[in-house]
């Protein structure tokens, strides 16, 4: 079970990253662009044959397309969340930022619920 400072850190993190999209450090891989262009020539292939589909059929695919998407945000959370502990560790690490006690007791826990 998440304790409510890793919850209120993960949302943090998330309105962090979504907020400024104008920002100069904003990081826009090209294998992202690539793979987006992919699936926008895909979708209307896919439009069309979830129209012939049973209705059985279809929800079942839409279902686990939704949850695809939740799982690859998920993904995408955690990996930018472990980002930021990492460049904190690292600039701790050299002597850049000082150590608190709290930051470690914060990152010990997040580690500590963290999926292995």
């Amino acid at each position: 079970m998440k304790n409510e400072i890793t919850e209120k850190l993960e949302l943090f993190m998330q309105n962090l990253r979504c907020e400024d999209m104008s920002r100069e450090t904003l990081v826009h891989l090209d294998s992202c662009k690539i793979e987006s262009e992919k699936l926008a020539e895909l979708e209307e292939e896919y439009r069309q044959t979830m129209i012939e589909l049973e209705d059985s059929s279809r929800v079942v695919l839409e279902r686990y397309t939704d949850q695809m998407q939740s799982k690859a945000f998920a993904e995408q959370q955690e990996a930018y969340l472990q980002g930021i502990l990492d460049a904190f560790q690292i600039l701790s690490g050299l002597g850049i930022l000082s150590s608190n006690q709290n930051v470690e007791k914060l990152i010990a826990h997040l580690e500590k619920d963290s999926p292995k």
